[in-house]
C-alpha cells in the first residue's frame, strides 16, 4: 500500500480490536494500526475543492434523512451521493489526418436510495444491484455549493419516489410468493462502519502535440495497406476524481486517471467475410507507452496480419478436439468467464421474484470448477507485473471497503471464495471490497471485479511440451490436426492455426467461429505454460488487469465452419489508394 493515500476508519481503535467488528478483514492488526498511524495526516489530504463539494453533498443528505418522507411509506434509511468531475481529451486520426481533437471538462452526480432497512429494503426483488435504486446527471464543473444541491435534491426525489413503490411490491410478493424461511431472513443490505479515503491524486498534463503526433504517424502506416478498407487511431484521455458520500458518515475521494490508445483495422474478402483487428494499449502517463516506432511496427503487425488471414484458406469442416489458446486470446477466455456476473467468481444474490433453474457458484464451494495445477487470485494493490503497468490496481473500493491484499478464489482448482459487495448472499455475508468504479468519463456506475486477476499454474510448461501434449491429445482422438488459437501481444483477433499431427507444421485459416469455452471446459486444462503474460482490458466497463499463462491447452473445443451464404458484396469500385487506381 501506498503512503501517500490514507484510510481513516472512524471509530474507536481500541473498541473495533476488542470487541472484534469484522468488516472486511479490518480486524487485522497490520490494517487497524496502519489506519491509526495515519489518521493525522489524512485530515491533511482533504482539499478546498474536497470541502466544498462535501459540504453541499453532506448538507442536501442529512436533509433528505431528516425531512423526505410520504405519509404511509417508507423512510430512506440509507443515501450515497457521488460526483464526478474532470477534463477529457480526445485525438482521432485516419490515414495519417486528424478528424477530430476534443478537450473538455465533464461532470456527472449520481443519488442512490434505500427505504425500509439493513433487513429488508426496497432491493433485491427483481435485481441484487442496489445501485439501481438511483439516478444519474451532469453536475456543475465549477463546483458551485447551490447548485450541486439543486441537483441531488432533484435526483433523491425523483429516486425516493420510485424506490417506495419497489418497496410496495417487494412486500406484495413476500406475502404472496411461498418464499423458504432463509430467503425472508437474509439480510439485504450490510451495514459498514464510517470511513474516510482520499486516494492520492496526481495531475495529467495533456500535452496536446504528443498525442496529436502519435495519432497521425500511427494512423498514417495504413496508406502502405490498401487492402484495409478502414482504420483509425483514437487516443483518449481523462483525468479526474470521484467524490462520495453517504448517510453512514463513509466520505471518499476517489482519483481516476486513465489514457487509451486504440488502433482498428477493417477489411472485407471477395466471399463476404469481415476481418477486424484492435490494438490497444494503456496507461497513466506518456512513460507507460511504447515509443511511435514500437507503436508503428506494432500496427505494422497487425495490417500483415489481417492480410495473411484475408490470403489464408477457408476452413475445411468443423471441429471437435482438443484447442491450445495463446496471448490476449487465453487471457479474453478467462476473463469471459471467471467474471461473469452469475456463472464466474462474483456471488449471486437470487431476487425475490425469480423463476427457472438457477445453480449458483457460491454452491461449489470447496470443489473443483478448474483443472487441479490452476490457482486464481485478486490482487488489487499490485501496481506491476514484470515492470508492466496494472491498471487494474485500487486501494478502496466504491463502498468505502479496504480489499485484502490477496483474496484467494480459486486454489488448486477448488473454489475458495467469490467476490461479493454489500448484498449479502446464502452463504457469504462479508463484502470483500471488490465493487469499483466503472471507467465512464461522462457518468458513474461501479461493477464486482477484482481489479488485478492473477492466475497462475503449479506445473508450467514450456511452448515445445505444450505443443506435443496438444498433438497427442489429437492423435488419440483419431484426428490428422489440432488447432492453436492465437492473438498478436496487444491485439484481439483469434487467428485459427490448424497444426499437423504428422510433423507438427502450422496453417494459417479462416472462416472459423469457435464457441464458448465455459469453465466446464476450462476445467479440462491439459496443461499451461510456466510464461506468464499481462492483458489489459476494460471488462464490463471496469479497469481490468490479467496475469495469465501465455498459453493453455483445453481438451475439447468446438470450432464451426462459419455461414457466408448471406454477406453481402465487395463494393463496385475498388478502393481508390489501391496501386493500379
Amino acid at each position: 500500500m501506498k503512503n501517500n493515500s490514507f484510510f481513516v476508519f472512524q471509530r474507536n481503535f481500541l473498541l473495533l480490536y476488542f470487541q472484534k467488528i469484522t468488516i472486511m478483514h479490518i480486524n487485522k492488526f497490520a490494517k487497524l494500526f496502519f489506519c491509526f498511524v495515519f489518521l493525522p495526516a489524512v485530515l491533511q489530504a482533504q482539499t478546498e475543492r474536497h470541502r466544498a463539494v462535501f459540504a453541499a453533498m453532506n448538507d442536501e443528505l442529512h436533509r433528505n434523512i431528516d425531512s423526505l418522507y410520504i405519509r404511509n411509506f417508507e423512510r430512506p434509511f440509507f443515501i450515497q451521493y457521488a460526483m464526478q468531475t474532470g477534463q477529457l481529451f480526445q485525438v482521432q486520426a485516419t490515414m495519417g489526418a486528424l478528424t477530430g481533437v476534443n478537450e473538455f471538462p465533464t461532470g456527472s452526480v449520481s443519488a442512490q436510495v434505500l427505504v425500509g432497512n439493513y433487513q429488508l429494503a426496497n432491493i433485491n426483488l427483481l435485481n441484487t444491484d442496489y445501485r439501481s435504486s438511483g439516478g444519474g446527471d451532469t453536475a456543475p464543473i465549477d463546483d458551485k455549493y447551490e447548485e450541486i444541491r439543486r441537483r441531488l435534491w432533484l435526483l433523491t426525489n425523483n429516486s425516493y419516489k420510485s424506490v417506495i413503490e419497489e418497496y410496495s411490491n417487494k412486500m406484495t410478493s413476500i406475502r404472496q410468493l411461498n418464499l423458504p424461511p432463509e430467503v425472508v431472513e437474509l439480510p439485504d443490505f450490510t451495514r459498514l462502519p464510517a470511513v474516510t479515503y482520499y486516494g492520492a491524486a496526481k495531475e495529467m498534463t495533456f500535452n496536446r502535440s504528443f498525442w496529436e503526433k502519435i495519432a497521425r504517424d500511427c494512423s498514417a502506416v495504413f496508406k502502405n495497406y490498401p487492402e484495409i478498407f478502414s482504420s483509425n487511431v483514437g487516443i483518449e484521455m481523462f483525468s479526474g476524481e470521484i467524490l462520495s458520500i453517504n448517510s453512514e458518515g463513509t466520505q471518499l475521494a476517489h482519483p481516476v486517471r486513465l489514457i487509451v490508445i486504440a488502433v482498428n483495422a477493417f477489411t472485407k474478402l471477395e466471399d463476404g467475410e469481415e476481418i477486424s483487428d484492435r490494438l490497444a494499449y494503456y496507461g497513466r502517463s506518456e512513460a507507460d507507452f511504447p515509443s511511435i516506432e514500437e507503436l508503428k511496427r506494432d500496427i505494422e503487425a497487425m495490417a500483415d496480419n489481417i492480410i495473411a488471414v484475408a490470403n489464408a484458406p477457408r476452413m475445411d469442416e468443423s471441429y471437435t478436439g482438443p484447442v491450445m489458446i495463446e496471448n490476449a486470446a487465453l487471457a479474453s477466455y478467462l476473463a469471459t468467464e471467471l467474471l461473469a456476473a452469475r456463472t464466474g467468481l462474483v456471488a449471486y444474490r437470487t431476487p425475490v421474484r425469480s423463476g427457472g433453474v438457477e445453480r449458483l457458484m457460491e454452491d461449489r464451494m470447496n470443489r473443483r470448477i478448474l483443472a487441479t495445477d490452476i490457482t486464481v487470485k485478486s490482487m488489487p494493490y499490485q501496481q506491476t507485473y514484470n515492470g508492466q503497468l496494472l491498471i487494474g490496481a485500487y486501494e478502496m473500493d466504491a463502498e468505502g471497503v479496504a480489499p485484502d491484499s490477496a483474496l484467494m478464489l480459486i486454489e488448486n482448482g477448488m473454489l475458495r471464495a467469490l467476490m461479493v459487495d454489500r448484498v449479502p448472499t446464502k452463504k457469504i455475508r462479508t463484502p470483500t471490497g471488490n465493487r469499483i468504479y466503472t471507467y465512464q468519463p461522462q457518468g458513474i456506475s461501479t461493477r464486482v471485479s477484482p481489479g488485478v486477476l492473477s492466475i497462475s499454474t503449479s506445473n508450467g510448461l514450456q511452448r515445445d511440451s505444450l505443443k506435443a501434449i496438444l498433438l497427442d491429445a489429437a492423435r488419440i482422438e483419431g484426428l490428422d490436426y489440432a488447432y492453436i488459437i492465437r492473438t498478436l501481444p496487444a491485439g484481439r483477433y483469434a487467428a485459427l492455426y490448424k497444426i499437423s499431427v504428422d510433423d507438427g507444421s502450422e496453417q494459417l485459416v479462416r472462416a472459423g467461429v469457435t464457441s464458448r469455452i465455459d469453465l466446464a471446459k476450462l476445467k479440462r486444462s491439459l496443461g499451461a505454460s510456466q510464461e506468464r503474460i499481462v492483458v489489459n482490458m476494460i471488462a464490463g466497463g471496469v479497469p481490468v488487469s490479467i496475469i495469465c499463462p501465455n498459453m493453455m491447452i483445453v481438451e475439447e473445443v468446438d470450432i464451426e465452419r462459419r455461414n457466408l451464404q448471406n454477406t453481402t458484396k465487395l463494393p463496385t469500385v475498388s478502393n481508390p489508394l489501391a496501386k493500379d487506381n
